[in-house]
């Protein structure tokens, strides 16, 4: 069987072919090994980058990932309407965008309407949003920064935020529990359960509630009937919920 010689030219294609083939792969493994190497320092990431909460968060000591704002996320924090706020939530997680119909980055610092600061999803155990609502909707107390009761009672309070919570009316059958939570700081929160067949974001839900220097900020943490049911997702929404805290500088 005849074999075709081959040219000097072709050789040296192929010989220039080789080394840049192998460029190419070692680039790739640098990459990858950069970005384990970054996510291994806690410094890869940030957040709103598609990047699970483990990627760049700081773990807690009971394995959930404390998410802590900087005060140049939002529109409010920016305007320094409200102070930052943290909370934990489990691995998994995914910082989701928020568009600006309802991020209140055109009326920041004097909105007239409940916007929405930060949201997180998990397609296996629901999400997670912060909303804030200016206090002058909710009670005549014009003070700086007054305590979640002065709104009201625990389910005097319900009765005026509950649509900001499930997107519909909050019957009273739809309460599965209620409980006030005071910090170490002794800052109130208020801490709702609700099974409401009718919420747009999940049928389930555990909310934290506070206030922060002139508005109301909370917490929602929404799941399925579904999801609220597999093992373990019950117990992480109320611990995430829970973990809320408002941290003024």
């Amino acid at each position: 069987m005849a074999v075709r010689a081959q040219s000097a030219s072709e050789n040296q294609a192929q010989e220039v072919a080789l080394p840049r083939r192998s460029a190419l792969m070692l680039t790739a493994l640098s990459t990858s090994l950069a970005g384990v190497e970054g996510a291994q320092a806690g410094n890869s990431f940030e957040a709103g980058d598609g990047a699970q909460v483990e990627m760049y968060l700081p773990k807690t000591d009971d394995g959930y990932y404390t998410y802590k704002v900087k005060t140049s996320r939002t529109p409010a924090l920016r305007a320094e309407a409200v102070d930052p706020y943290q909370f934990d939530m489990p691995a998994g997680w995914k910082e989701q965008p928020v568009s600006n119909a309802i991020s209140g980055n055109y009326c920041q610092p004097r909105c007239d309407e409940p916007t929405t600061e930060v949201k997180f999803s998990s397609p296996s155990q629901g999400s997670l949003q912060v909303i804030i609502a200016p206090l002058t909707k909710l009670t005549r107390d014009r003070s700086n920064d007054p305590p979640i009761d002065t709104i009201g009672d625990l389910a005097g309070v319900l009765a005026s935020i509950g649509p900001y919570i499930t997107g519909d009316f909050v019957e009273e059958e739809d309460v599965v529990s209620m409980k006030e939570i005071v910090d170490e700081k002794k800052r109130k929160y208020f801490v709702y359960e609700l099974n409401s067949p009718y919420a747009l974001n999940g049928t389930r839900s555990v909310s934290c509630v506070s206030t922060s220097k002139t508005d109301l900020v909370m917490i929602v943490v929404s799941c399925s009937e579904r999801q609220w049911n597999t093992a373990g997702v019950e117990e992480k929404l109320r611990r995430t919920a829970e973990s809320f805290r408002v941290v003024p500088l």
